[in-house]
């Protein structure tokens, strides 16, 4: 009999979320909790967060709780998804350690973002070693105790196929430059599979559109950067930062034509308007669009605009998360009673994995 489809996702605990973490995943993740009711898995994926940052873990259960505040603000719902924290599951260790059984060393070796991190740890300690400049993030990653050539940070693609493989997760929501992470998970259950009989079903991608969100600088929204809008600004803080973003530096005058979008003279495009395809409606933003253009009005306006659509939905994701910090404890109950519910459908499936490997 065929599975009902399961949709798992989760985040590393960095602490307070930006709107690019808001408009590229929670708002998709409260759609999918109403569309796949009930089998929605929604994981504070702790363990990942030590692959790379295991330099640092001072506040890992704090920035753990502030994340699932802006996850309950935002409106994921406990009643109709599983919130849990990855560690509270010790299956998933399990599974992931009887999936690196057949998880070849060369697919793992391969792993772009592996690469890619490797590089810009080198390219970070060289700049540092030639006197340059680096943030306090770039400096941590460089530090005398941070090495990425370990073993977990080498082998986190398979603990993420575990991840989604433990709930039987058939939908995973991913952007398209994720898609060649999800590949991977995809290839690791038909290695299990081959080797052991047909256990897990390939997960699929869920593809959803994710909204460009630049950041106050015209690059993309990173904490790293600097240039984030966390998602439960206050009036002030978001008036300041809205104040300060980005538009066009060709524009001397407020009469003088204007470049929202980008284009050759003004290449990241304005961040302002960006803002606006996303809290004004279509038809403020054609005619916000052709103002910009002829230079009918000045940044300064563009931005008293935009901070009037953005700041009534800021005071409502404020009140709710408020509300939710106001009741001590209840963070950790969500958790308690996620991580229960997900330990129980994670003892079953290892259960299939152990009897399909002759461990019983």
């Amino acid at each position: 009999m065929k599975r009902p489809d399961i949709v798992f996702s989760g985040m590393r605990p960095t602490g307070r979320l930006h709107l690019g973490n808001y408009w590229g995943a929670l708002k998709n993740w409260v759609r999918l909790q109403d569309e796949f009711a009930g089998r929605c898995f929604f994981s504070v994926v702790d363990w990942h967060m030590l692959t790379t940052g295991y330099g640092d873990t001072s506040r890992l259960v704090e920035n753990g709780r502030e994340m699932v505040l802006d996850w309950l603000a935002a409106g994921v719902d406990p009643s109709k998804a599983v919130i849990f924290k990855q560690s509270d599951v010790p299956e998933h260790a399990e599974l992931a350690l009887m999936l690196a059984m057949v998880t070849p060393l060369s697919s793992v070796e391969n792993n772009p973002t592996w690469k890619e991190q490797l590089q810009e740890l080198a390219k970070t300690k060289a700049g540092m070693a030639a006197g340059g400049e680096a943030t306090k993030y770039e400096e941590n990653k460089a530090g005398a105790n941070y090495e990425l050539r370990t073993y977990g940070f080498l082998g986190y693609p398979v603990l993420q196929a575990a991840d989604i493989l433990l709930y039987h997760g058939t939908k995973v929501p991913v952007g398209q430059d994720q898609l060649p992470h999800l590949e991977l998970s995809r290839e690791i259950a038909r290695k299990f599979n081959h080797a052991f009989g047909p256990v897990f079903a390939e997960p699929q991608p869920l593809l959803t559109p994710t909204p460009k969100v630049p950041g106050l600088d015209g690059r993309k929204m990173s904490k790293s950067y600097g240039n984030a809008v966390d998602i439960a600004e206050s009036s002030q803080s978001l008036a300041a930062k809205v104040r300060g973003a980005y538009t066009d530096p060709t524009r001397k005058r407020a009469t003088d034509p204007g470049h929202p979008e980008p284009c050759a003279e003004n290449p990241p495009g304005c961040s302002v308007f960006a803002l606006d395809k996303l809290y004004a409606d279509a038809d403020f933003v054609s005619r916000r669009r052709r103002e910009c253009l002829a230079g009918a009005l000045g940044c300064s306006a563009c931005k008293n605009d935009l901070l009037g659509f953005m700041e009534p939905a800021f005071a409502d994701f404020r009140g709710r998360r408020e509300d939710y910090a106001s009741r001590p404890g209840r963070v950790e109950e969500i958790l308690a009673e996620g991580g229960s519910r997900a330990r129980e459908v994670a003892r079953k499936t290892m259960d299939e994995v152990r009897r399909a490997m002759r461990l019983r």
